[in-house]
């Protein structure tokens, strides 16, 4: 971990009815570090990610932001303690300008909200090209771009990404994920949950591999990498 723990999560036990989705996971995520959850579809890394937002129910278990615990707190306060959020399927506003997308994601004054957009163009120059475009004409790239923007409008100190990659070709993953270090040199560490693991471990600092809602395996990413047991399972022994 190259700084503080941001992130604790011990023994997180989530449920649907009679079906245990994750099972005494924990994890945590450092100050200044980009951290992959990795693993197959149906493995449990949205229900681990929607944990930790707010969105589902702990039975067990504790997650902690800085120390405190975020088992009581509602959704929305945990966004304004420092927790964003992009979902899978990116689920940008069709309608609403790329700007917009941003300007109603925003609680700040109209000067910060304005620095806080710059902020976001300077991380993906490609929506600064495509300001007064709306939603619905961007690439796919293009709008998983503006989804992170948008999460990073509450100026996140953590930043969930879940399946950023998902229905892009390869050439626009990498159009998109080239630019997550640049969210942990800004200062936001990131939590990216990936099914495509061979992306995320190119990027992450660290690395858990979850299946069947448990962590099976974790470590540095590069070791994670050249781990046999790993390329064959995930990779294909390549």
């Amino acid at each position: 971990m190259s700084g503080p723990s941001l992130l604790e999560i011990s023994g997180a036990t989530v449920a649907y009815g009679q079906v245990t989705a994750l099972q005494g996971v924990s994890l945590t995520v450092g100050t200044g570090e980009v951290v992959a959850l990795v693993g197959s579809n149906g493995a449990g890394k949205t229900t681990l990610m929607k944990a930790v937002v707010g969105l589902l129910s702990l039975a067990g278990g504790d997650l902690r932001l800085k120390g405190e615990s975020l088992a009581r707190v509602a959704t929305h306060q945990r966004a304004r303690r420092g927790v964003g959020y992009s979902p899978e399927g990116r689920r940008v506003f069709p309608g609403l300008s790329v700007r917009e997308n941003l300007e109603v994601a925003s609680l700040d004054g109209a000067r910060q909200t304005a620095d806080l957009i710059q902020r976001v163009y300077s991380i993906f120059p490609a929506l600064l090209q495509k300001e007064r475009a709306l939603g619905w004409t961007l690439s796919g790239g293009q709008q998983q771009m503006l989804a992170i923007g948008r999460a990073l409008m509450l100026r996140p100190t953590l930043l969930l990404l879940d399946e950023p990659s998902l229905g892009l070709s390869p050439k626009l993953t990498d159009e998109v994920l080239q630019h997550i270090p640049k969210l942990v040199a800004d200062g936001t560490a990131v939590l990216i949950a990936e099914q495509n693991m061979l992306k995320a471990l190119e990027i992450a600092d660290r690395a858990y591999v979850l299946r069947n809602g448990r962590i099976v395996q974790e470590g540095p990413a590069a070791a994670l990498k050249a781990d046999p047991s790993v390329r064959d399972a995930f990779l294909g022994g390549r």
